[in-house]
């Protein structure tokens, strides 16, 4: 059920890809670099957002999936409340714009308030030496439906020119995020293996200890540095399709066969992901994708045609999931067990902040430059750093699934 949860709810969002699609739509309606920049992170810039500050509740809940689900429920309808509008509405840029910006904002900061109890619960779910491919076989599903994406995106989008194509996309995305959520319902939670038993501090008291838990953790603040130099992929994205449509000169329905090219590279990528990650851990997973992204970027200067420009989705698909099962492992398992909820949520609200300021930088770049491949250079500089950064964390499996940060003796802990 985890995994069918989480292939349904990305594979709906395929059909309105943020990386690839909304970006072209919001170039379409006349967006600014910023804004098209910063399409790719909206929805997990605003899932990090409130964490932190929900993170106390979460920690005392005796039962989460209750939480979970109720939040999980509400995220889910701004797509369908945005599907309608589309077709309502005036086909006008000043009608439509607002819509496509603030649907994943919503979503996002909705959805925020339960993720760290939904971390919580599924990390409790899955043995250990399991969690890389319980992560990557989510991601599989998303690639095998999300197949099926990019037909749709350039049949819809050649038969509706306007709005209406991109109003069925999103009535599609909910269809899926409504299934993924039956699967939620279906979750069995488990009992949690430390209960915190610590009389309840003020929420005062709570803020004023996250600076001396993350000042105790020097693993976790390089782990957020290397998060946040290793944004090149989404700083990558939205660029990329608007690249590649104005240098092939390609109508923007065959956005689709882009988003078609990284769904085979995402599918290709998480098997690889499961199975290299469940026997070398995340950390290995996240030096692969700044490998390949460094490729990519030296690769794309002499890149021209379409078919080029395909084969170079195919290798952002699948390094940027590769990304994504390592950092989800690897975080999971540097986190210490007992605060786990507040860890995570600590990680995430640096990582809203390093999403919203690397897609900046990104549309800064291009607006200052009006040339593509100088945020091409930003992105390799980016991916070189966190390469540096994240040589320099040791691999916590490696110490036989026992390490100090996740000991129980560990006094930090």
């Amino acid at each position: 059920m985890h995994c069918l949860e989480g292939g349904a709810y990305m594979a709906g969002l395929a059909f309105i890809s943020p990386e690839t699609v909304l970006p072209s739509f919001v170039n379409s309606l006349g967006g600014s670099d910023n804004l098209i920049a910063l399409m790719p992170v909206l929805l997990p810039a605003s899932f990090s957002v409130l964490g932190l500050f929900v993170a106390p509740l979460v920690e005392r809940l005796q039962h989460l999936k209750p939480f979970v689900v109720l939040f999980g429920a509400v995220q889910r309808l701004p797509y369908l409340i945005a599907a309608l509008l589309m077709f309502w509405l005036p086909q006008t840029r000043a009608a439509l714009l607002p819509i496509v910006v603030l649907t994943p904002i919503v979503s996002g900061l909705i959805g925020g308030v339960g993720v760290n109890a939904w971390m919580e619960m599924v990390t409790r779910m899955i043995p250990e030496h399991l969690r890389a491919s319980g992560w990557a076989i989510r991601y599989v599903i998303q690639g095998v439906i999300g197949l099926s994406a990019g037909p749709v995106i350039h049949w819809m989008l050649s038969r509706h020119s306007d709005a209406a194509g991109y109003a069925w996309l999103h009535l599609i995305c909910f269809a899926f995020l409504a299934l993924s959520f039956c699967a939620q319902l279906m979750m069995r939670e488990t009992p949690d293996p430390h209960p915190l038993r610590l009389p309840r501090p003020s929420y005062k008291a709570y803020l004023r200890q996250l600076p001396v838990m993350l000042a105790e953790q020097p693993r976790l603040i390089r782990l957020i540095f290397a998060r946040f130099t290793g944004l090149g992929w989404l700083m990558l994205v939205s660029f990329l399709t608007i690249h590649v449509l104005n240098a092939t000169g390609r109508p923007q329905a065959d956005v689709g066969h882009l988003v078609l090219a990284s769904m085979f590279g995402s599918l290709a990528g998480n098997i690889f992901a499961g199975w290299f990650g469940n026997r070398n851990g995340g950390r290995a997973l996240m030096l692969l994708s700044r490998c390949l992204c460094l490729l990519l970027c030296a690769a794309l200067p002499f890149i021209h045609s379409f078919p080029g420009f395909l084969a170079m989705l195919f290798i952002l698909g699948f390094g940027l999931f590769v990304d994504r099962v390592g950092d989800l492992t690897f975080s999971a398992e540097l986190c210490p067990q007992k605060r786990r909820p507040t860890y995570q949520a600590i990680l995430s609200f640096c990582q809203a902040l390093a999403l919203i300021i690397a897609a900046s930088l990104s549309g800064l770049t291009f607006y200052l430059t009006q040339y593509f491949l100088g945020v091409v250079a930003l992105i390799a500089i980016f991916a070189a750093t966190s390469l540096l950064i994240l040589r320099g964390i040791p691999e916590v499996r490696s110490r036989g699934h026992a390490s100090p940060v996740m000991g129980e003796n560990n006094p930090m802990v």
